[in-house]
Order: structure tokens, then sequence, then C-alpha cells
């Protein structure tokens, strides 16, 4: 799935822009510098677990990014916590975006 992502965004971005973000208690799969945004990618199908989400929050607090996306297996909808909102985008949807 990450790999599927990372074509996309190359693509997208033109091969400008993408890193992986580390942490000292997380890890972001990618962040996409030209769109200012946060993706994480997990292979959920049921629930998100904890951990990415906070995984997320954690990064958005250091680079502040404009959005949150989540990509999954099949959820779709959004989450909101501590004020931010974070996209959940199936796979499927975000490659054919």
């Amino acid at each position: 799935m990450e790999n599927l992502v990372a074509l996309k965004l190359l693509r997208d971005n033109q091969l400008k822009g993408l890193y992986y973000v580390k942490g000292k208690d997380f890890e972001i799969d990618f962040y996409d510098e030209v769109n200012s945004r946060l993706l994480q990618v997990t292979y959920a199908s049921d629930k998100i677990e904890e951990r990415e989400i906070r995984s997320l929050l954690k990064a958005e607090e250091m680079l502040r990014t404009k959005e949150l996306i989540m990509i999954t297996y099949d959820i779709e909808g959004e989450e909101e916590r501590e004020g931010k909102k974070i996209k959940l985008v199936p796979l499927y949807k975000f490659l054919l975006s």
C-alpha cells in the first residue's frame, strides 16, 4: 500500500518535496511539502489504531501542515482529535484522485 501511495505522490509532485518523518516516539509515512499535508498509510479495515492518529498529531504539531490524511484499506470518513480534522480515505479513492 505504501509503495502505491509513494508512486502516486511522486508522480503528482514531479519527484519534489516528499519526505518520511521520524520523531523520538512517532513516524509518518509521507510529508508532502508541496501540498502541505501529512499522509499515514494503514491497512486498517475496521478500526484505526490510536498510535497512527497520535503520530499524525505529533507530526502536525511539529510541521504545521494544512491537511492530515489517513489512507486506509477501505475506511472512509473523518476523525476529529484535539481540534484537528483527519481525513480517512480508502486507498482506491486516493489513487483515483
